[in-house]
This record gives structure tokens, sequence and C-alpha cells, in this order.
């Protein structure tokens, strides 16, 4: 018994001592965590307290700069002009414009020094007199400080003497014999009721040195700039950019007396609970004044959940798990911290990169819209009877439209490209068939200014090649544009070739072109150079020297270029070079450095002589940059502007060169292989352009520099057999002198007399002009007018030749082929503006779609309840109720229903085959960017289509989605 009382009475100590150890260790735990808990909250409001100092300090020296900025332009503009550039309505005016670099200044003005002898004369000249601050006239005294420049925030300041006001003229001494800026003691500021301070600048002469001693920066001060600073908004704006905002709570004394601290900032009412105090020193750069910061907790930091959850017979392990808890929790709060920052930062650009989006399809829809509206309501205008004079206005009006629409383009072209969103199609396309499309844009012209249009593209250039056609395009378009637009006589040369055979061209050129150096190109006997039309060009290297350098006859080829001709067949990637010559008016030496900027022209007689914008070569500099190459020019005022640009693009594979609906490819007709022709012409650069035309065609092409050896070929032909006979004798117009050339017709009027009119070469004259096409018709059996494009040849002679050329499929490219697409098809156009609703139908209709239309997305998917009888619905973007990409995604939701019905009907062999309902949508908005695109694809839309939309852009829209789809209505 007494054992067992023994044993109780030692467990019952040990459970004492236990308990006694658990809460001396609990305890223990608990003052450790307490002591940690305080020392890291210390430590928070030092750093937080010390960054808000910091930022403070940079805030406040950021305003302090710009009115030391106003000042050196005071300076500058007042003293240094005579008479004096700026006066009371300037200063203003400018203070006022430039106020949001001072958001924390209620105003400034400007005092002048003023010496007593001066004092009537400058009252005099002002026509005013000075005032004291109490608005008396200013007493008789050693110096004064009139304001005469104020803004208008602080006009009231006008005509007072500074240096009246004891504060005032202490601080005006003190910062003109410091040089540094100089406050106040906080006072309310009137308006706002906030606590400020008034800083002050000395203004000096533009003469005094940096190293100025005391004496000489008194004697250079001019002036003094002042201005009222609002310390209240400085402090609450910086700290409610800041986090932890909410848990200090901060005031800013003015601690010059030290004895006597002046608030600036925050309550003084402290909560005497909080015994958490830091304070930082603020220099605001007055070296007489001292600032400081203090800050403390709003409320005793919490203690550490472990510290206080300590339940019976666990206390030990309890706090353990706390203390580990408390070291986990502390890292993974600052990668919570740098993650949130990642995030906020990340945020912050999308949501730039979003408003920029956004702005653009704002700008791009309420611009093209109406745009579309316009253009649409004049094409079903243009389709009406009407008088010539009425159809001449309205065509006129419709292209000064589309001339707008390509503006807005290129203006979105180049925001997309500085936003990074331009992106670039890989398309196979022929270059050669490309070129020619662009020359034909500019023929009719170029044939009323009698000037001379060609494209040569060298045989090494591969036939197809793969990139993006339309921006190449582009590019082209513009340069061509720009040198029709300033070339009155001569000739416009689009040449194509490879990188590598440029630069070996340039190695060859005696001198390098610079831009306007003069860089002499000796004429020939006749005076004539041998570029393309005979008139000088800007860069020599397009002359016949090193022109023929291109050429691929075997003759002319050195063993430089077969070796980078080989060399260039192993790569998949080829640098092509294009250059773009004229004999225009060139460009002014003094604008040469700005050609390639935004809306900039040589000067302002440009747009008003030649119209544009300036931004065409911009654009076509961006382009070329993101096809990896790179543009450059060279030009010679009044002789003319030579403009190249380089472009990486790759050689098509054999596959896609089989593909002539992807690859844009026009097929020239064989029928003329073999033929043979002599060309007469007398100037080497031209008769090349002329033999790489019909070279293309097959045509074996003899050339000649005359008329008499022209005849004398023909006679040696003559005697060969007929199939080696010449079919053909192609003329130049400027080698053909009818009064002279007599021998020609001679010659063939004998053979005529002799049986051999059926070996009668057809006589072809090329000519640069309509009106030459009459002159000499009788002469001749047909006459071509430049410039010369291989299908345009070969349609010619096909008439001349009456040869069969076997008829070619329909070009699926071609926008007349819409008709066969859309006739009979049932069209739902959904749109909320009805002017575009007329425009969309019409435009379908002229095609024979069978056109429903509806305004709203709502009355859209009532209509499109399966099963319908449409085939295509042309759905606007931005609507009322419910916009466009709503509704799809709704008719999507519909037709995923019925096909599951379907499905199971077909499953359980209720149903016929099973075909699923897909209606292709297409988008129809005046949103041209990538992110509306985007969202399309996104709500289910099948396509896209752009406003105003023309007849290829709504072809490709259509042939892609309605031909060979399932006829759903069925």
């Amino acid at each position: 018994m007494g054992k067992y009382a023994a044993r109780r009475g030692w467990r019952r100590l040990a459970a004492v001592a236990w308990l006694v150890a658990a809460v001396a260790c609990s305890a223990a735990v608990h003052w450790q965590l307490r002591r940690e808990t305080m020392e890291r909250a210390e430590e928070r409001l030092v750093s937080m307290c010390e960054e808000r100092a910091r930022m403070l300090q940079e805030q406040f020296g950021v305003t302090v700069n710009h009115v030391h900025a106003l000042a050196i332009l005071i300076s500058t503009f007042h003293f240094e002009k005579n008479p004096s550039a700026l006066d009371q309505d300037t200063f203003a005016k400018y203070t006022a414009r430039t106020s949001f670099e001072r958001p924390l200044l209620n105003g400034v003005a400007y005092a002048q020094r003023l010496f007593p002898h001066e004092k009537e004369t400058f009252e005099r000249q002002h026509g005013w007199i000075m005032r004291t601050m109490n608005r008396e006239a200013a007493p008789l005294q050693d110096e004064y400080a009139p304001v005469i420049f104020s803004q208008d925030t602080v006009s009231y300041l006008a005509r007072m003497d500074m240096m009246s006001g004891e504060e005032d003229r202490e601080n005006i001494l003190r910062a003109r014999e410091t040089g540094k800026p100089v406050l106040t003691n906080p006072f309310r500021l009137l308006g706002s009721n906030h606590l400020g301070v008034v800083l002050t600048f000395a203004v000096y002469r533009p003469d005094l040195p940096a190293d100025a001693s005391v004496e000489q920066r008194v004697e250079a001060t001019a002036g003094y700039l002042g201005g009222a600073f609002d310390v209240e908004s400085l402090v609450e704006n910086l700290l409610s950019k800041l986090a932890g905002n909410q848990d200090i709570l901060v005031n800013v004394y003015d601690v010059t007396n030290a004895s006597e601290p002046m608030a600036m900032y925050g309550s003084q009412t402290p909560d005497n609970k909080v015994d958490l105090l830091h304070v930082s020193m603020l220099d605001f750069g007055d070296p007489f004044r001292k600032h400081e910061m203090r800050c403390r907790y709003g409320q005793k930091p919490p203690l550490p959940w472990s510290a206080i959850s300590n339940p019976m017979g666990c206390f030990v392990i309890w706090m353990l798990i706390g203390y580990i808890i408390c070291a986990a929790w502390s890292r993974y709060d600052k990668v919570s911290e740098d993650c949130r920052k990642m995030e906020e930062l990340k945020t912050q650009a999308e949501a730039a990169d979003i408003a920029k989006s956004q702005f653009l399809a704002t700008v791009s829809h309420e611009i093209r819209t109406p745009m579309n509206g316009v253009l649409g309501m004049l094409d079903m205008l243009l389709g009406t009877d009407l008088t010539m004079t009425q159809k001449d206005f309205a065509q006129t009006a419709q292209d000064c439209g589309k001339a707008l629409i390509i503006l807005i383009n290129d203006v979105l072209d180049r925001a997309k490209f500085e936003a990074g969103r331009l992106e670039l199609e890989e398309v196979p396309f022929d270059l050669r068939t490309l070129t020619d499309d662009v020359i034909s844009l500019f023929a009719s012209k170029l044939r009323a200014k009698c000037i001379e249009l060609a494209v040569f593209v060298s045989d090494d250039v591969p036939k197809l090649v793969t990139g993006d056609p339309w921006r190449f395009r582009q590019i082209l378009t513009n340069l061509v544009g720009n040198a029709v637009k300033f070339t009155e006589r001569g000739h416009v040369f689009v040449r194509v070739s490879l990188a590598e055979n440029s630069t070996m061209e340039a190695k060859r050129a005696p001198n390098g072109n610079l831009n306007g150096k003069d860089c002499k190109v000796e004429p020939t006997a006749n005076g004539a150079f041998n570029t393309l039309s005979g008139f000088q060009a800007a860069d020599e290297r397009n002359s016949w020297e090193y022109f023929k350098l291109l050429l691929s006859d075997k003759e002319l080829l050195s063993d430089e270029l077969e070796g980078k001709k080989s060399s260039q067949n192993d790569s998949d990637h080829v640098t092509l070079m294009i250059s773009i010559e004229d004999t225009g008016v060139g460009i002014p030496l003094h604008a040469q450095d700005r050609v390639f900027t935004p809306f900039m022209q040589a000067d302002s007689s440009t747009s008003r002589n030649y119209g544009g914008t300036g931004i065409g070569l911009s654009i076509s500099k961006c382009l070329a940059e993101l096809m990896g190459g790179q543009i450059s020019f060279i030009s010679r005022p009044s002789i003319g502007s030579t403009f190249t640009f380089s472009a990486v693009v790759k050689r098509a594979s054999k596959d896609t060169s089989c593909a002539s609906e992807r690859s844009l490819s026009e097929a020239l007709p064989t029928a003329f292989r073999g033929m043979k022709a002599i060309l007469v012409d007398g100037k080497p650069v031209r008769s090349a352009v002329t033999r790489y035309h019909l070279n293309r065609l097959g045509i074996i092409v003899q050339v000649v520099n005359n008329m008499s050896m022209g005849i004398q070929a023909f006679g040696k032909n003559g005697a060969t057999e007929s199939r080696e006979k010449p079919s053909m004798l192609f003329i130049e117009n400027d080698i053909w002198r009818p009064e002279t050339d007599t021998q020609l017709p001679s010659r063939l009027r004998t053979l005529g007399m002799n049986g051999q009119a059926h070996e009668l070469p057809k006589l072809i004259l090329l000519v640069t002009s309509e009106a030459d096409k009459d002159k000499y018709g009788s002469t001749f059996n047909t006459v071509m007018c430049k410039p010369l494009r291989a299908s345009t040849i070969a349609s010619c002679l096909q008439q001349l030749l009456k040869v069969d050329i076997p008829a070619r499929k329909e070009n699926q490219n071609r926008p007349s082929f819409l008709r066969s697409l859309l006739v009979g098809k049932n069209i739902l156009v959904v749109d909320d503006n009805k002017v575009n609703l007329r425009v969309a139908q019409a435009a379908l209709k002229k095609y024979g779609a069978k056109v429903h239309c509806v305004e709203s997305g709502k009355d859209a998917i009532s209509l499109l309840q399966p099963p319908h009888c449409f085939h295509a619905c042309f759905m606007d973007v931005q609507m009322p109720e419910m916009d466009g990409f709503e509704a799809t995604r709704q008719i999507r939701e519909m037709e995923k229903k019925a096909n599951e019905e379907k499905r199971e009907q077909s499953s359980s062999g209720e149903g016929s085959t099973f075909v699923e309902w897909h209606l292709p949508v297409l988008a129809m908005t005046a949103d041209v960017i990538q992110a509306t695109y985007e969202e399309c694809m996104k709500s289910g839309m099948d396509g896209y289509v752009s406003k105003p939309f023309d007849e290829q852009q709504l072809y490709q829209a259509v042939s892609r989605l309605v031909v060979g789809t399932t006829d759903s209505a069925s």
C-alpha cells in the first residue's frame, strides 16, 4: 500500500514536473516567437519607411528638376534674347501646358531682381506700380523682386514685391547665395487647404561659371522662380501606389527647429499603445532646412497562432510544428511576393497590349464601317444607268474612297509592325507573274506620259518561290508607284536578280555610288546613255555594262557567276535583290535622311504637286526588314532615283510547283516554242528586256541595232528552209523612220510578187503611247503598246499568227469565277447597319446568290435552327444585344446538339447516312487586326472578310468554304 502510494506520488510528481516542463518550454517558445515577430515587424517597418522616404525624395527631386529647367528656359529666352522672347501670356500658356510635369506645384511665378535706381524705369515700362504683400505701394529699399511672370493659378502674385515679405526675402537671399532650391516653413495652401511649402530657385544670367563663388552668384542673379509645393498631395500619391499602405502610419515633419517640429503630413494624435517607431531623414535639397519621416504601425503586429495554441499534452509538439510552419510560411511569403510581382508585370504588359489592340480595332471599325457604305453604294450607283458626267463623278469618288482605304491599311500596318503583330504568309508564287501584274497597274499612266516601263527578272531567279506574295506586291507597288508619280520623261525599270549576282556586279563597278554625289557615266556617240530609255540614271549599275552580267547567255557569263549559281542552288533559301530605277526629279540632298520617316516628304510642295502621305516608304522598309532583307536608295536631283530592296524567300518544292491553284502562277502557252523573230532595237538594255519576254514564250530572238541590219538578217534567213525563217519582225518605234526606211516595204513586195506571200514575216511595232497605234497601223500588221507582258504578247501573237492555243481552265483565283460559286446559294447576312446590309446584299446578289438579311444575332439564331436552307452566313462582329462572336458560339452549340441527335438515330438504324451540320460562318467586320481574327477563330467562325470587301477578297473566303461543302440544306 505504501509502495503503491509512493509510486502514485512519483507519478504525480512526474506529471507535475512534466507539466511544469511543458509550461516552461511552451512559455520559452512563446516568448521567443514573440521576440522574433517584433524584430521582423521592426525590420519591415524600417524597410517600408526607408523606401517611402527614398521615393518621396525622388519625386520631389523630379519636380525640382522641372522647375530648374523652367529657370534655364527663362534665362535663355528672357535674358539672352533682346528683346525678350517671353511675356506674361507666353509664360502663362507654357506653364499651363506643361503643368503635367509639375503636378505637385499649385503654380509657378517669376520675380525679376530690381535695384532702386531701376524702379521708376521698370514701373513706367510695365505700366504698373509694385505692391508689397499687404497690397501697398512698395517703399524705398535696397532691392526689389517684383513678379513679372506668373501662372494663371497664382496670378494674384503679379506685381507683388517678393522682397517685402520677411520669410520670402530670407529665402530669396539664401537661394541666390547657394544656387540651390530653398524651402519655407509649412503653411496652408490657398484653394486645397493642404500643407505645403514655397520652393524658391535663383535664376542666373547665362554667363555664370560652374564654379562660381557666392559673390559671383549674387552678382549674376537675374531673378527668382518660385512655386507652391503641395506636400500632402505628394505623400498621399506616393502612399497610394505602395503595398502595405494600410499597415503603417506616416508623418512628415520640418525639424529645422528640433525643439518645435512642424508637421507637414499625417495625424498628430499618435497611439501610445504602438511602441515601434522609425525615423528616416529627408533631403529636399535645401541645406538650411531639415525634414524627417516618422513611420509606425497603425496596430500592434499580431502574434503567431503557434504561440497561443497549446493544447494539453501536446505543447512541445505543437510548438515545433508551429516553428516549422512559421519558417516555411516565411519562405512561402517571399516566393509568393516574387510571383505576385511577376504576375503584376505580366498583367500590365498584357493590358497594354490589349489596350493597343482594342484601340486599333476601334479606329479600324469606326473608319472602315462608313467607308464600306460609301464604296458599296458607289459601286451600286456605277451599276445603274448614268450619264458620262455622272459616271465620271461617281468613279472619281470611288477612287478617292479606295485611296483612303489604302492609307488606312498602311497606317494600321505600321501600327501592327510596331506592336509585333504583323505576320507573313508562306505561299508559293510566281515572281515573274507578280511583277507583270504590278507594272500592269501603272500601264495607262505611263502610256499617257510616253514613258518606258519595263520589268526584267534574271534567269537565275527560281520560277516559283515561297513567301508572302501580297506583302511583296505591296512593297513593289509602293516603290513603282512613287517612281511613276515623280517621272515625267525617260523610263521606270524594275529589275529582279539574286543578291549574289548583284554583289558581284557591285564589285565590278569602278566606284561606289553615293546619294547625290557626282557619279559620271559616259554617254554613247549619239549623246544618249546605255540605259533602258537612253536617259541618264542615278545608279550606273543599271547601265548596259553591268546589266549584261545578269543575262543568261553563255558568252556573257563569267566563271565567277557560274560558281555563284552552283552554290546558290544548294540552298533552300535565296535572297532576291529588286531595284526600281526611274529618271524622275530625284530626291533633294537635304531630304534624303528622312525618306523612310513616316508621314515625311521632301518638302511641303511634294504632297501638293504629286499627292501622297509619305507613309509608303516607311511601310516598305518595315516589310523588307520583316522578310529578312533591307531597303536602300541612290538618288541624284534632276536625274532620278534607284530604290533597291532585298528579301529572303524559299525555293518552292516540286510538289508546290504542280499546284497552280495554290502557287498563284500564270501558265504561258507553249504554241510559240521554236519560232524565230528578229528584233530591231538600238538600245541594248531595252532589247534585252524585250528578248526576255519573248524568250518566256519560247521564241528565239535575234537582235540587230538598225533597220539595215534587220533587212540583212531577214535576207540571210530567206535563203534557208521555211521552218527556219523568222515569223516575226519586231521594230522599236524610235528606230522606224517611214520617210527613209523604204528597203523593208520593197523587200516584202518582192517576196509577195514571187509567190512567197505566205512566208512573209509579221511586222510588229513596239510603241510607248496609245496615240502611235493609229499612226502606223497601215504599215505594220499590229502595234503593241508597252509595257510588255508575256501573256499580252501571247494573246496578240495568237490573233496575228492564227495559232491554236489549248483552252485553259478557268483561273481559280480570278474574282469572275464567283458567279459559278454563288449562283443559287442561300446566303444569310447579319449586320446591325442597314447601309452595310444593302451593300453586302447587292455584292452577293451580283453573283447570283439568294440573300436574306437580318439585323441582330438573335434573329440569325432563330433562322439557323437546324434544319435550315442556308449555305453560308456572313456575320457582323460588333452588334448590340448579341455580338457576332456570341451568336456564332450559340449556332455551333445548336449544330452540336443536332449532330448528336442525328448520330444517335444513325447508330440505332432509324436514320439514313449521317451528314453533320456545319454552316460556314464568315466574320464581316471593319476590324483588321490579328486579335480580331483570333477571336473569330476561337468563337467557331470559318473565315474572315474585312470591310469594305472587294471581289478578290470575297472569292478567297467563299471559294474555300462554299465549294466542296456538304449541302446541308438538302
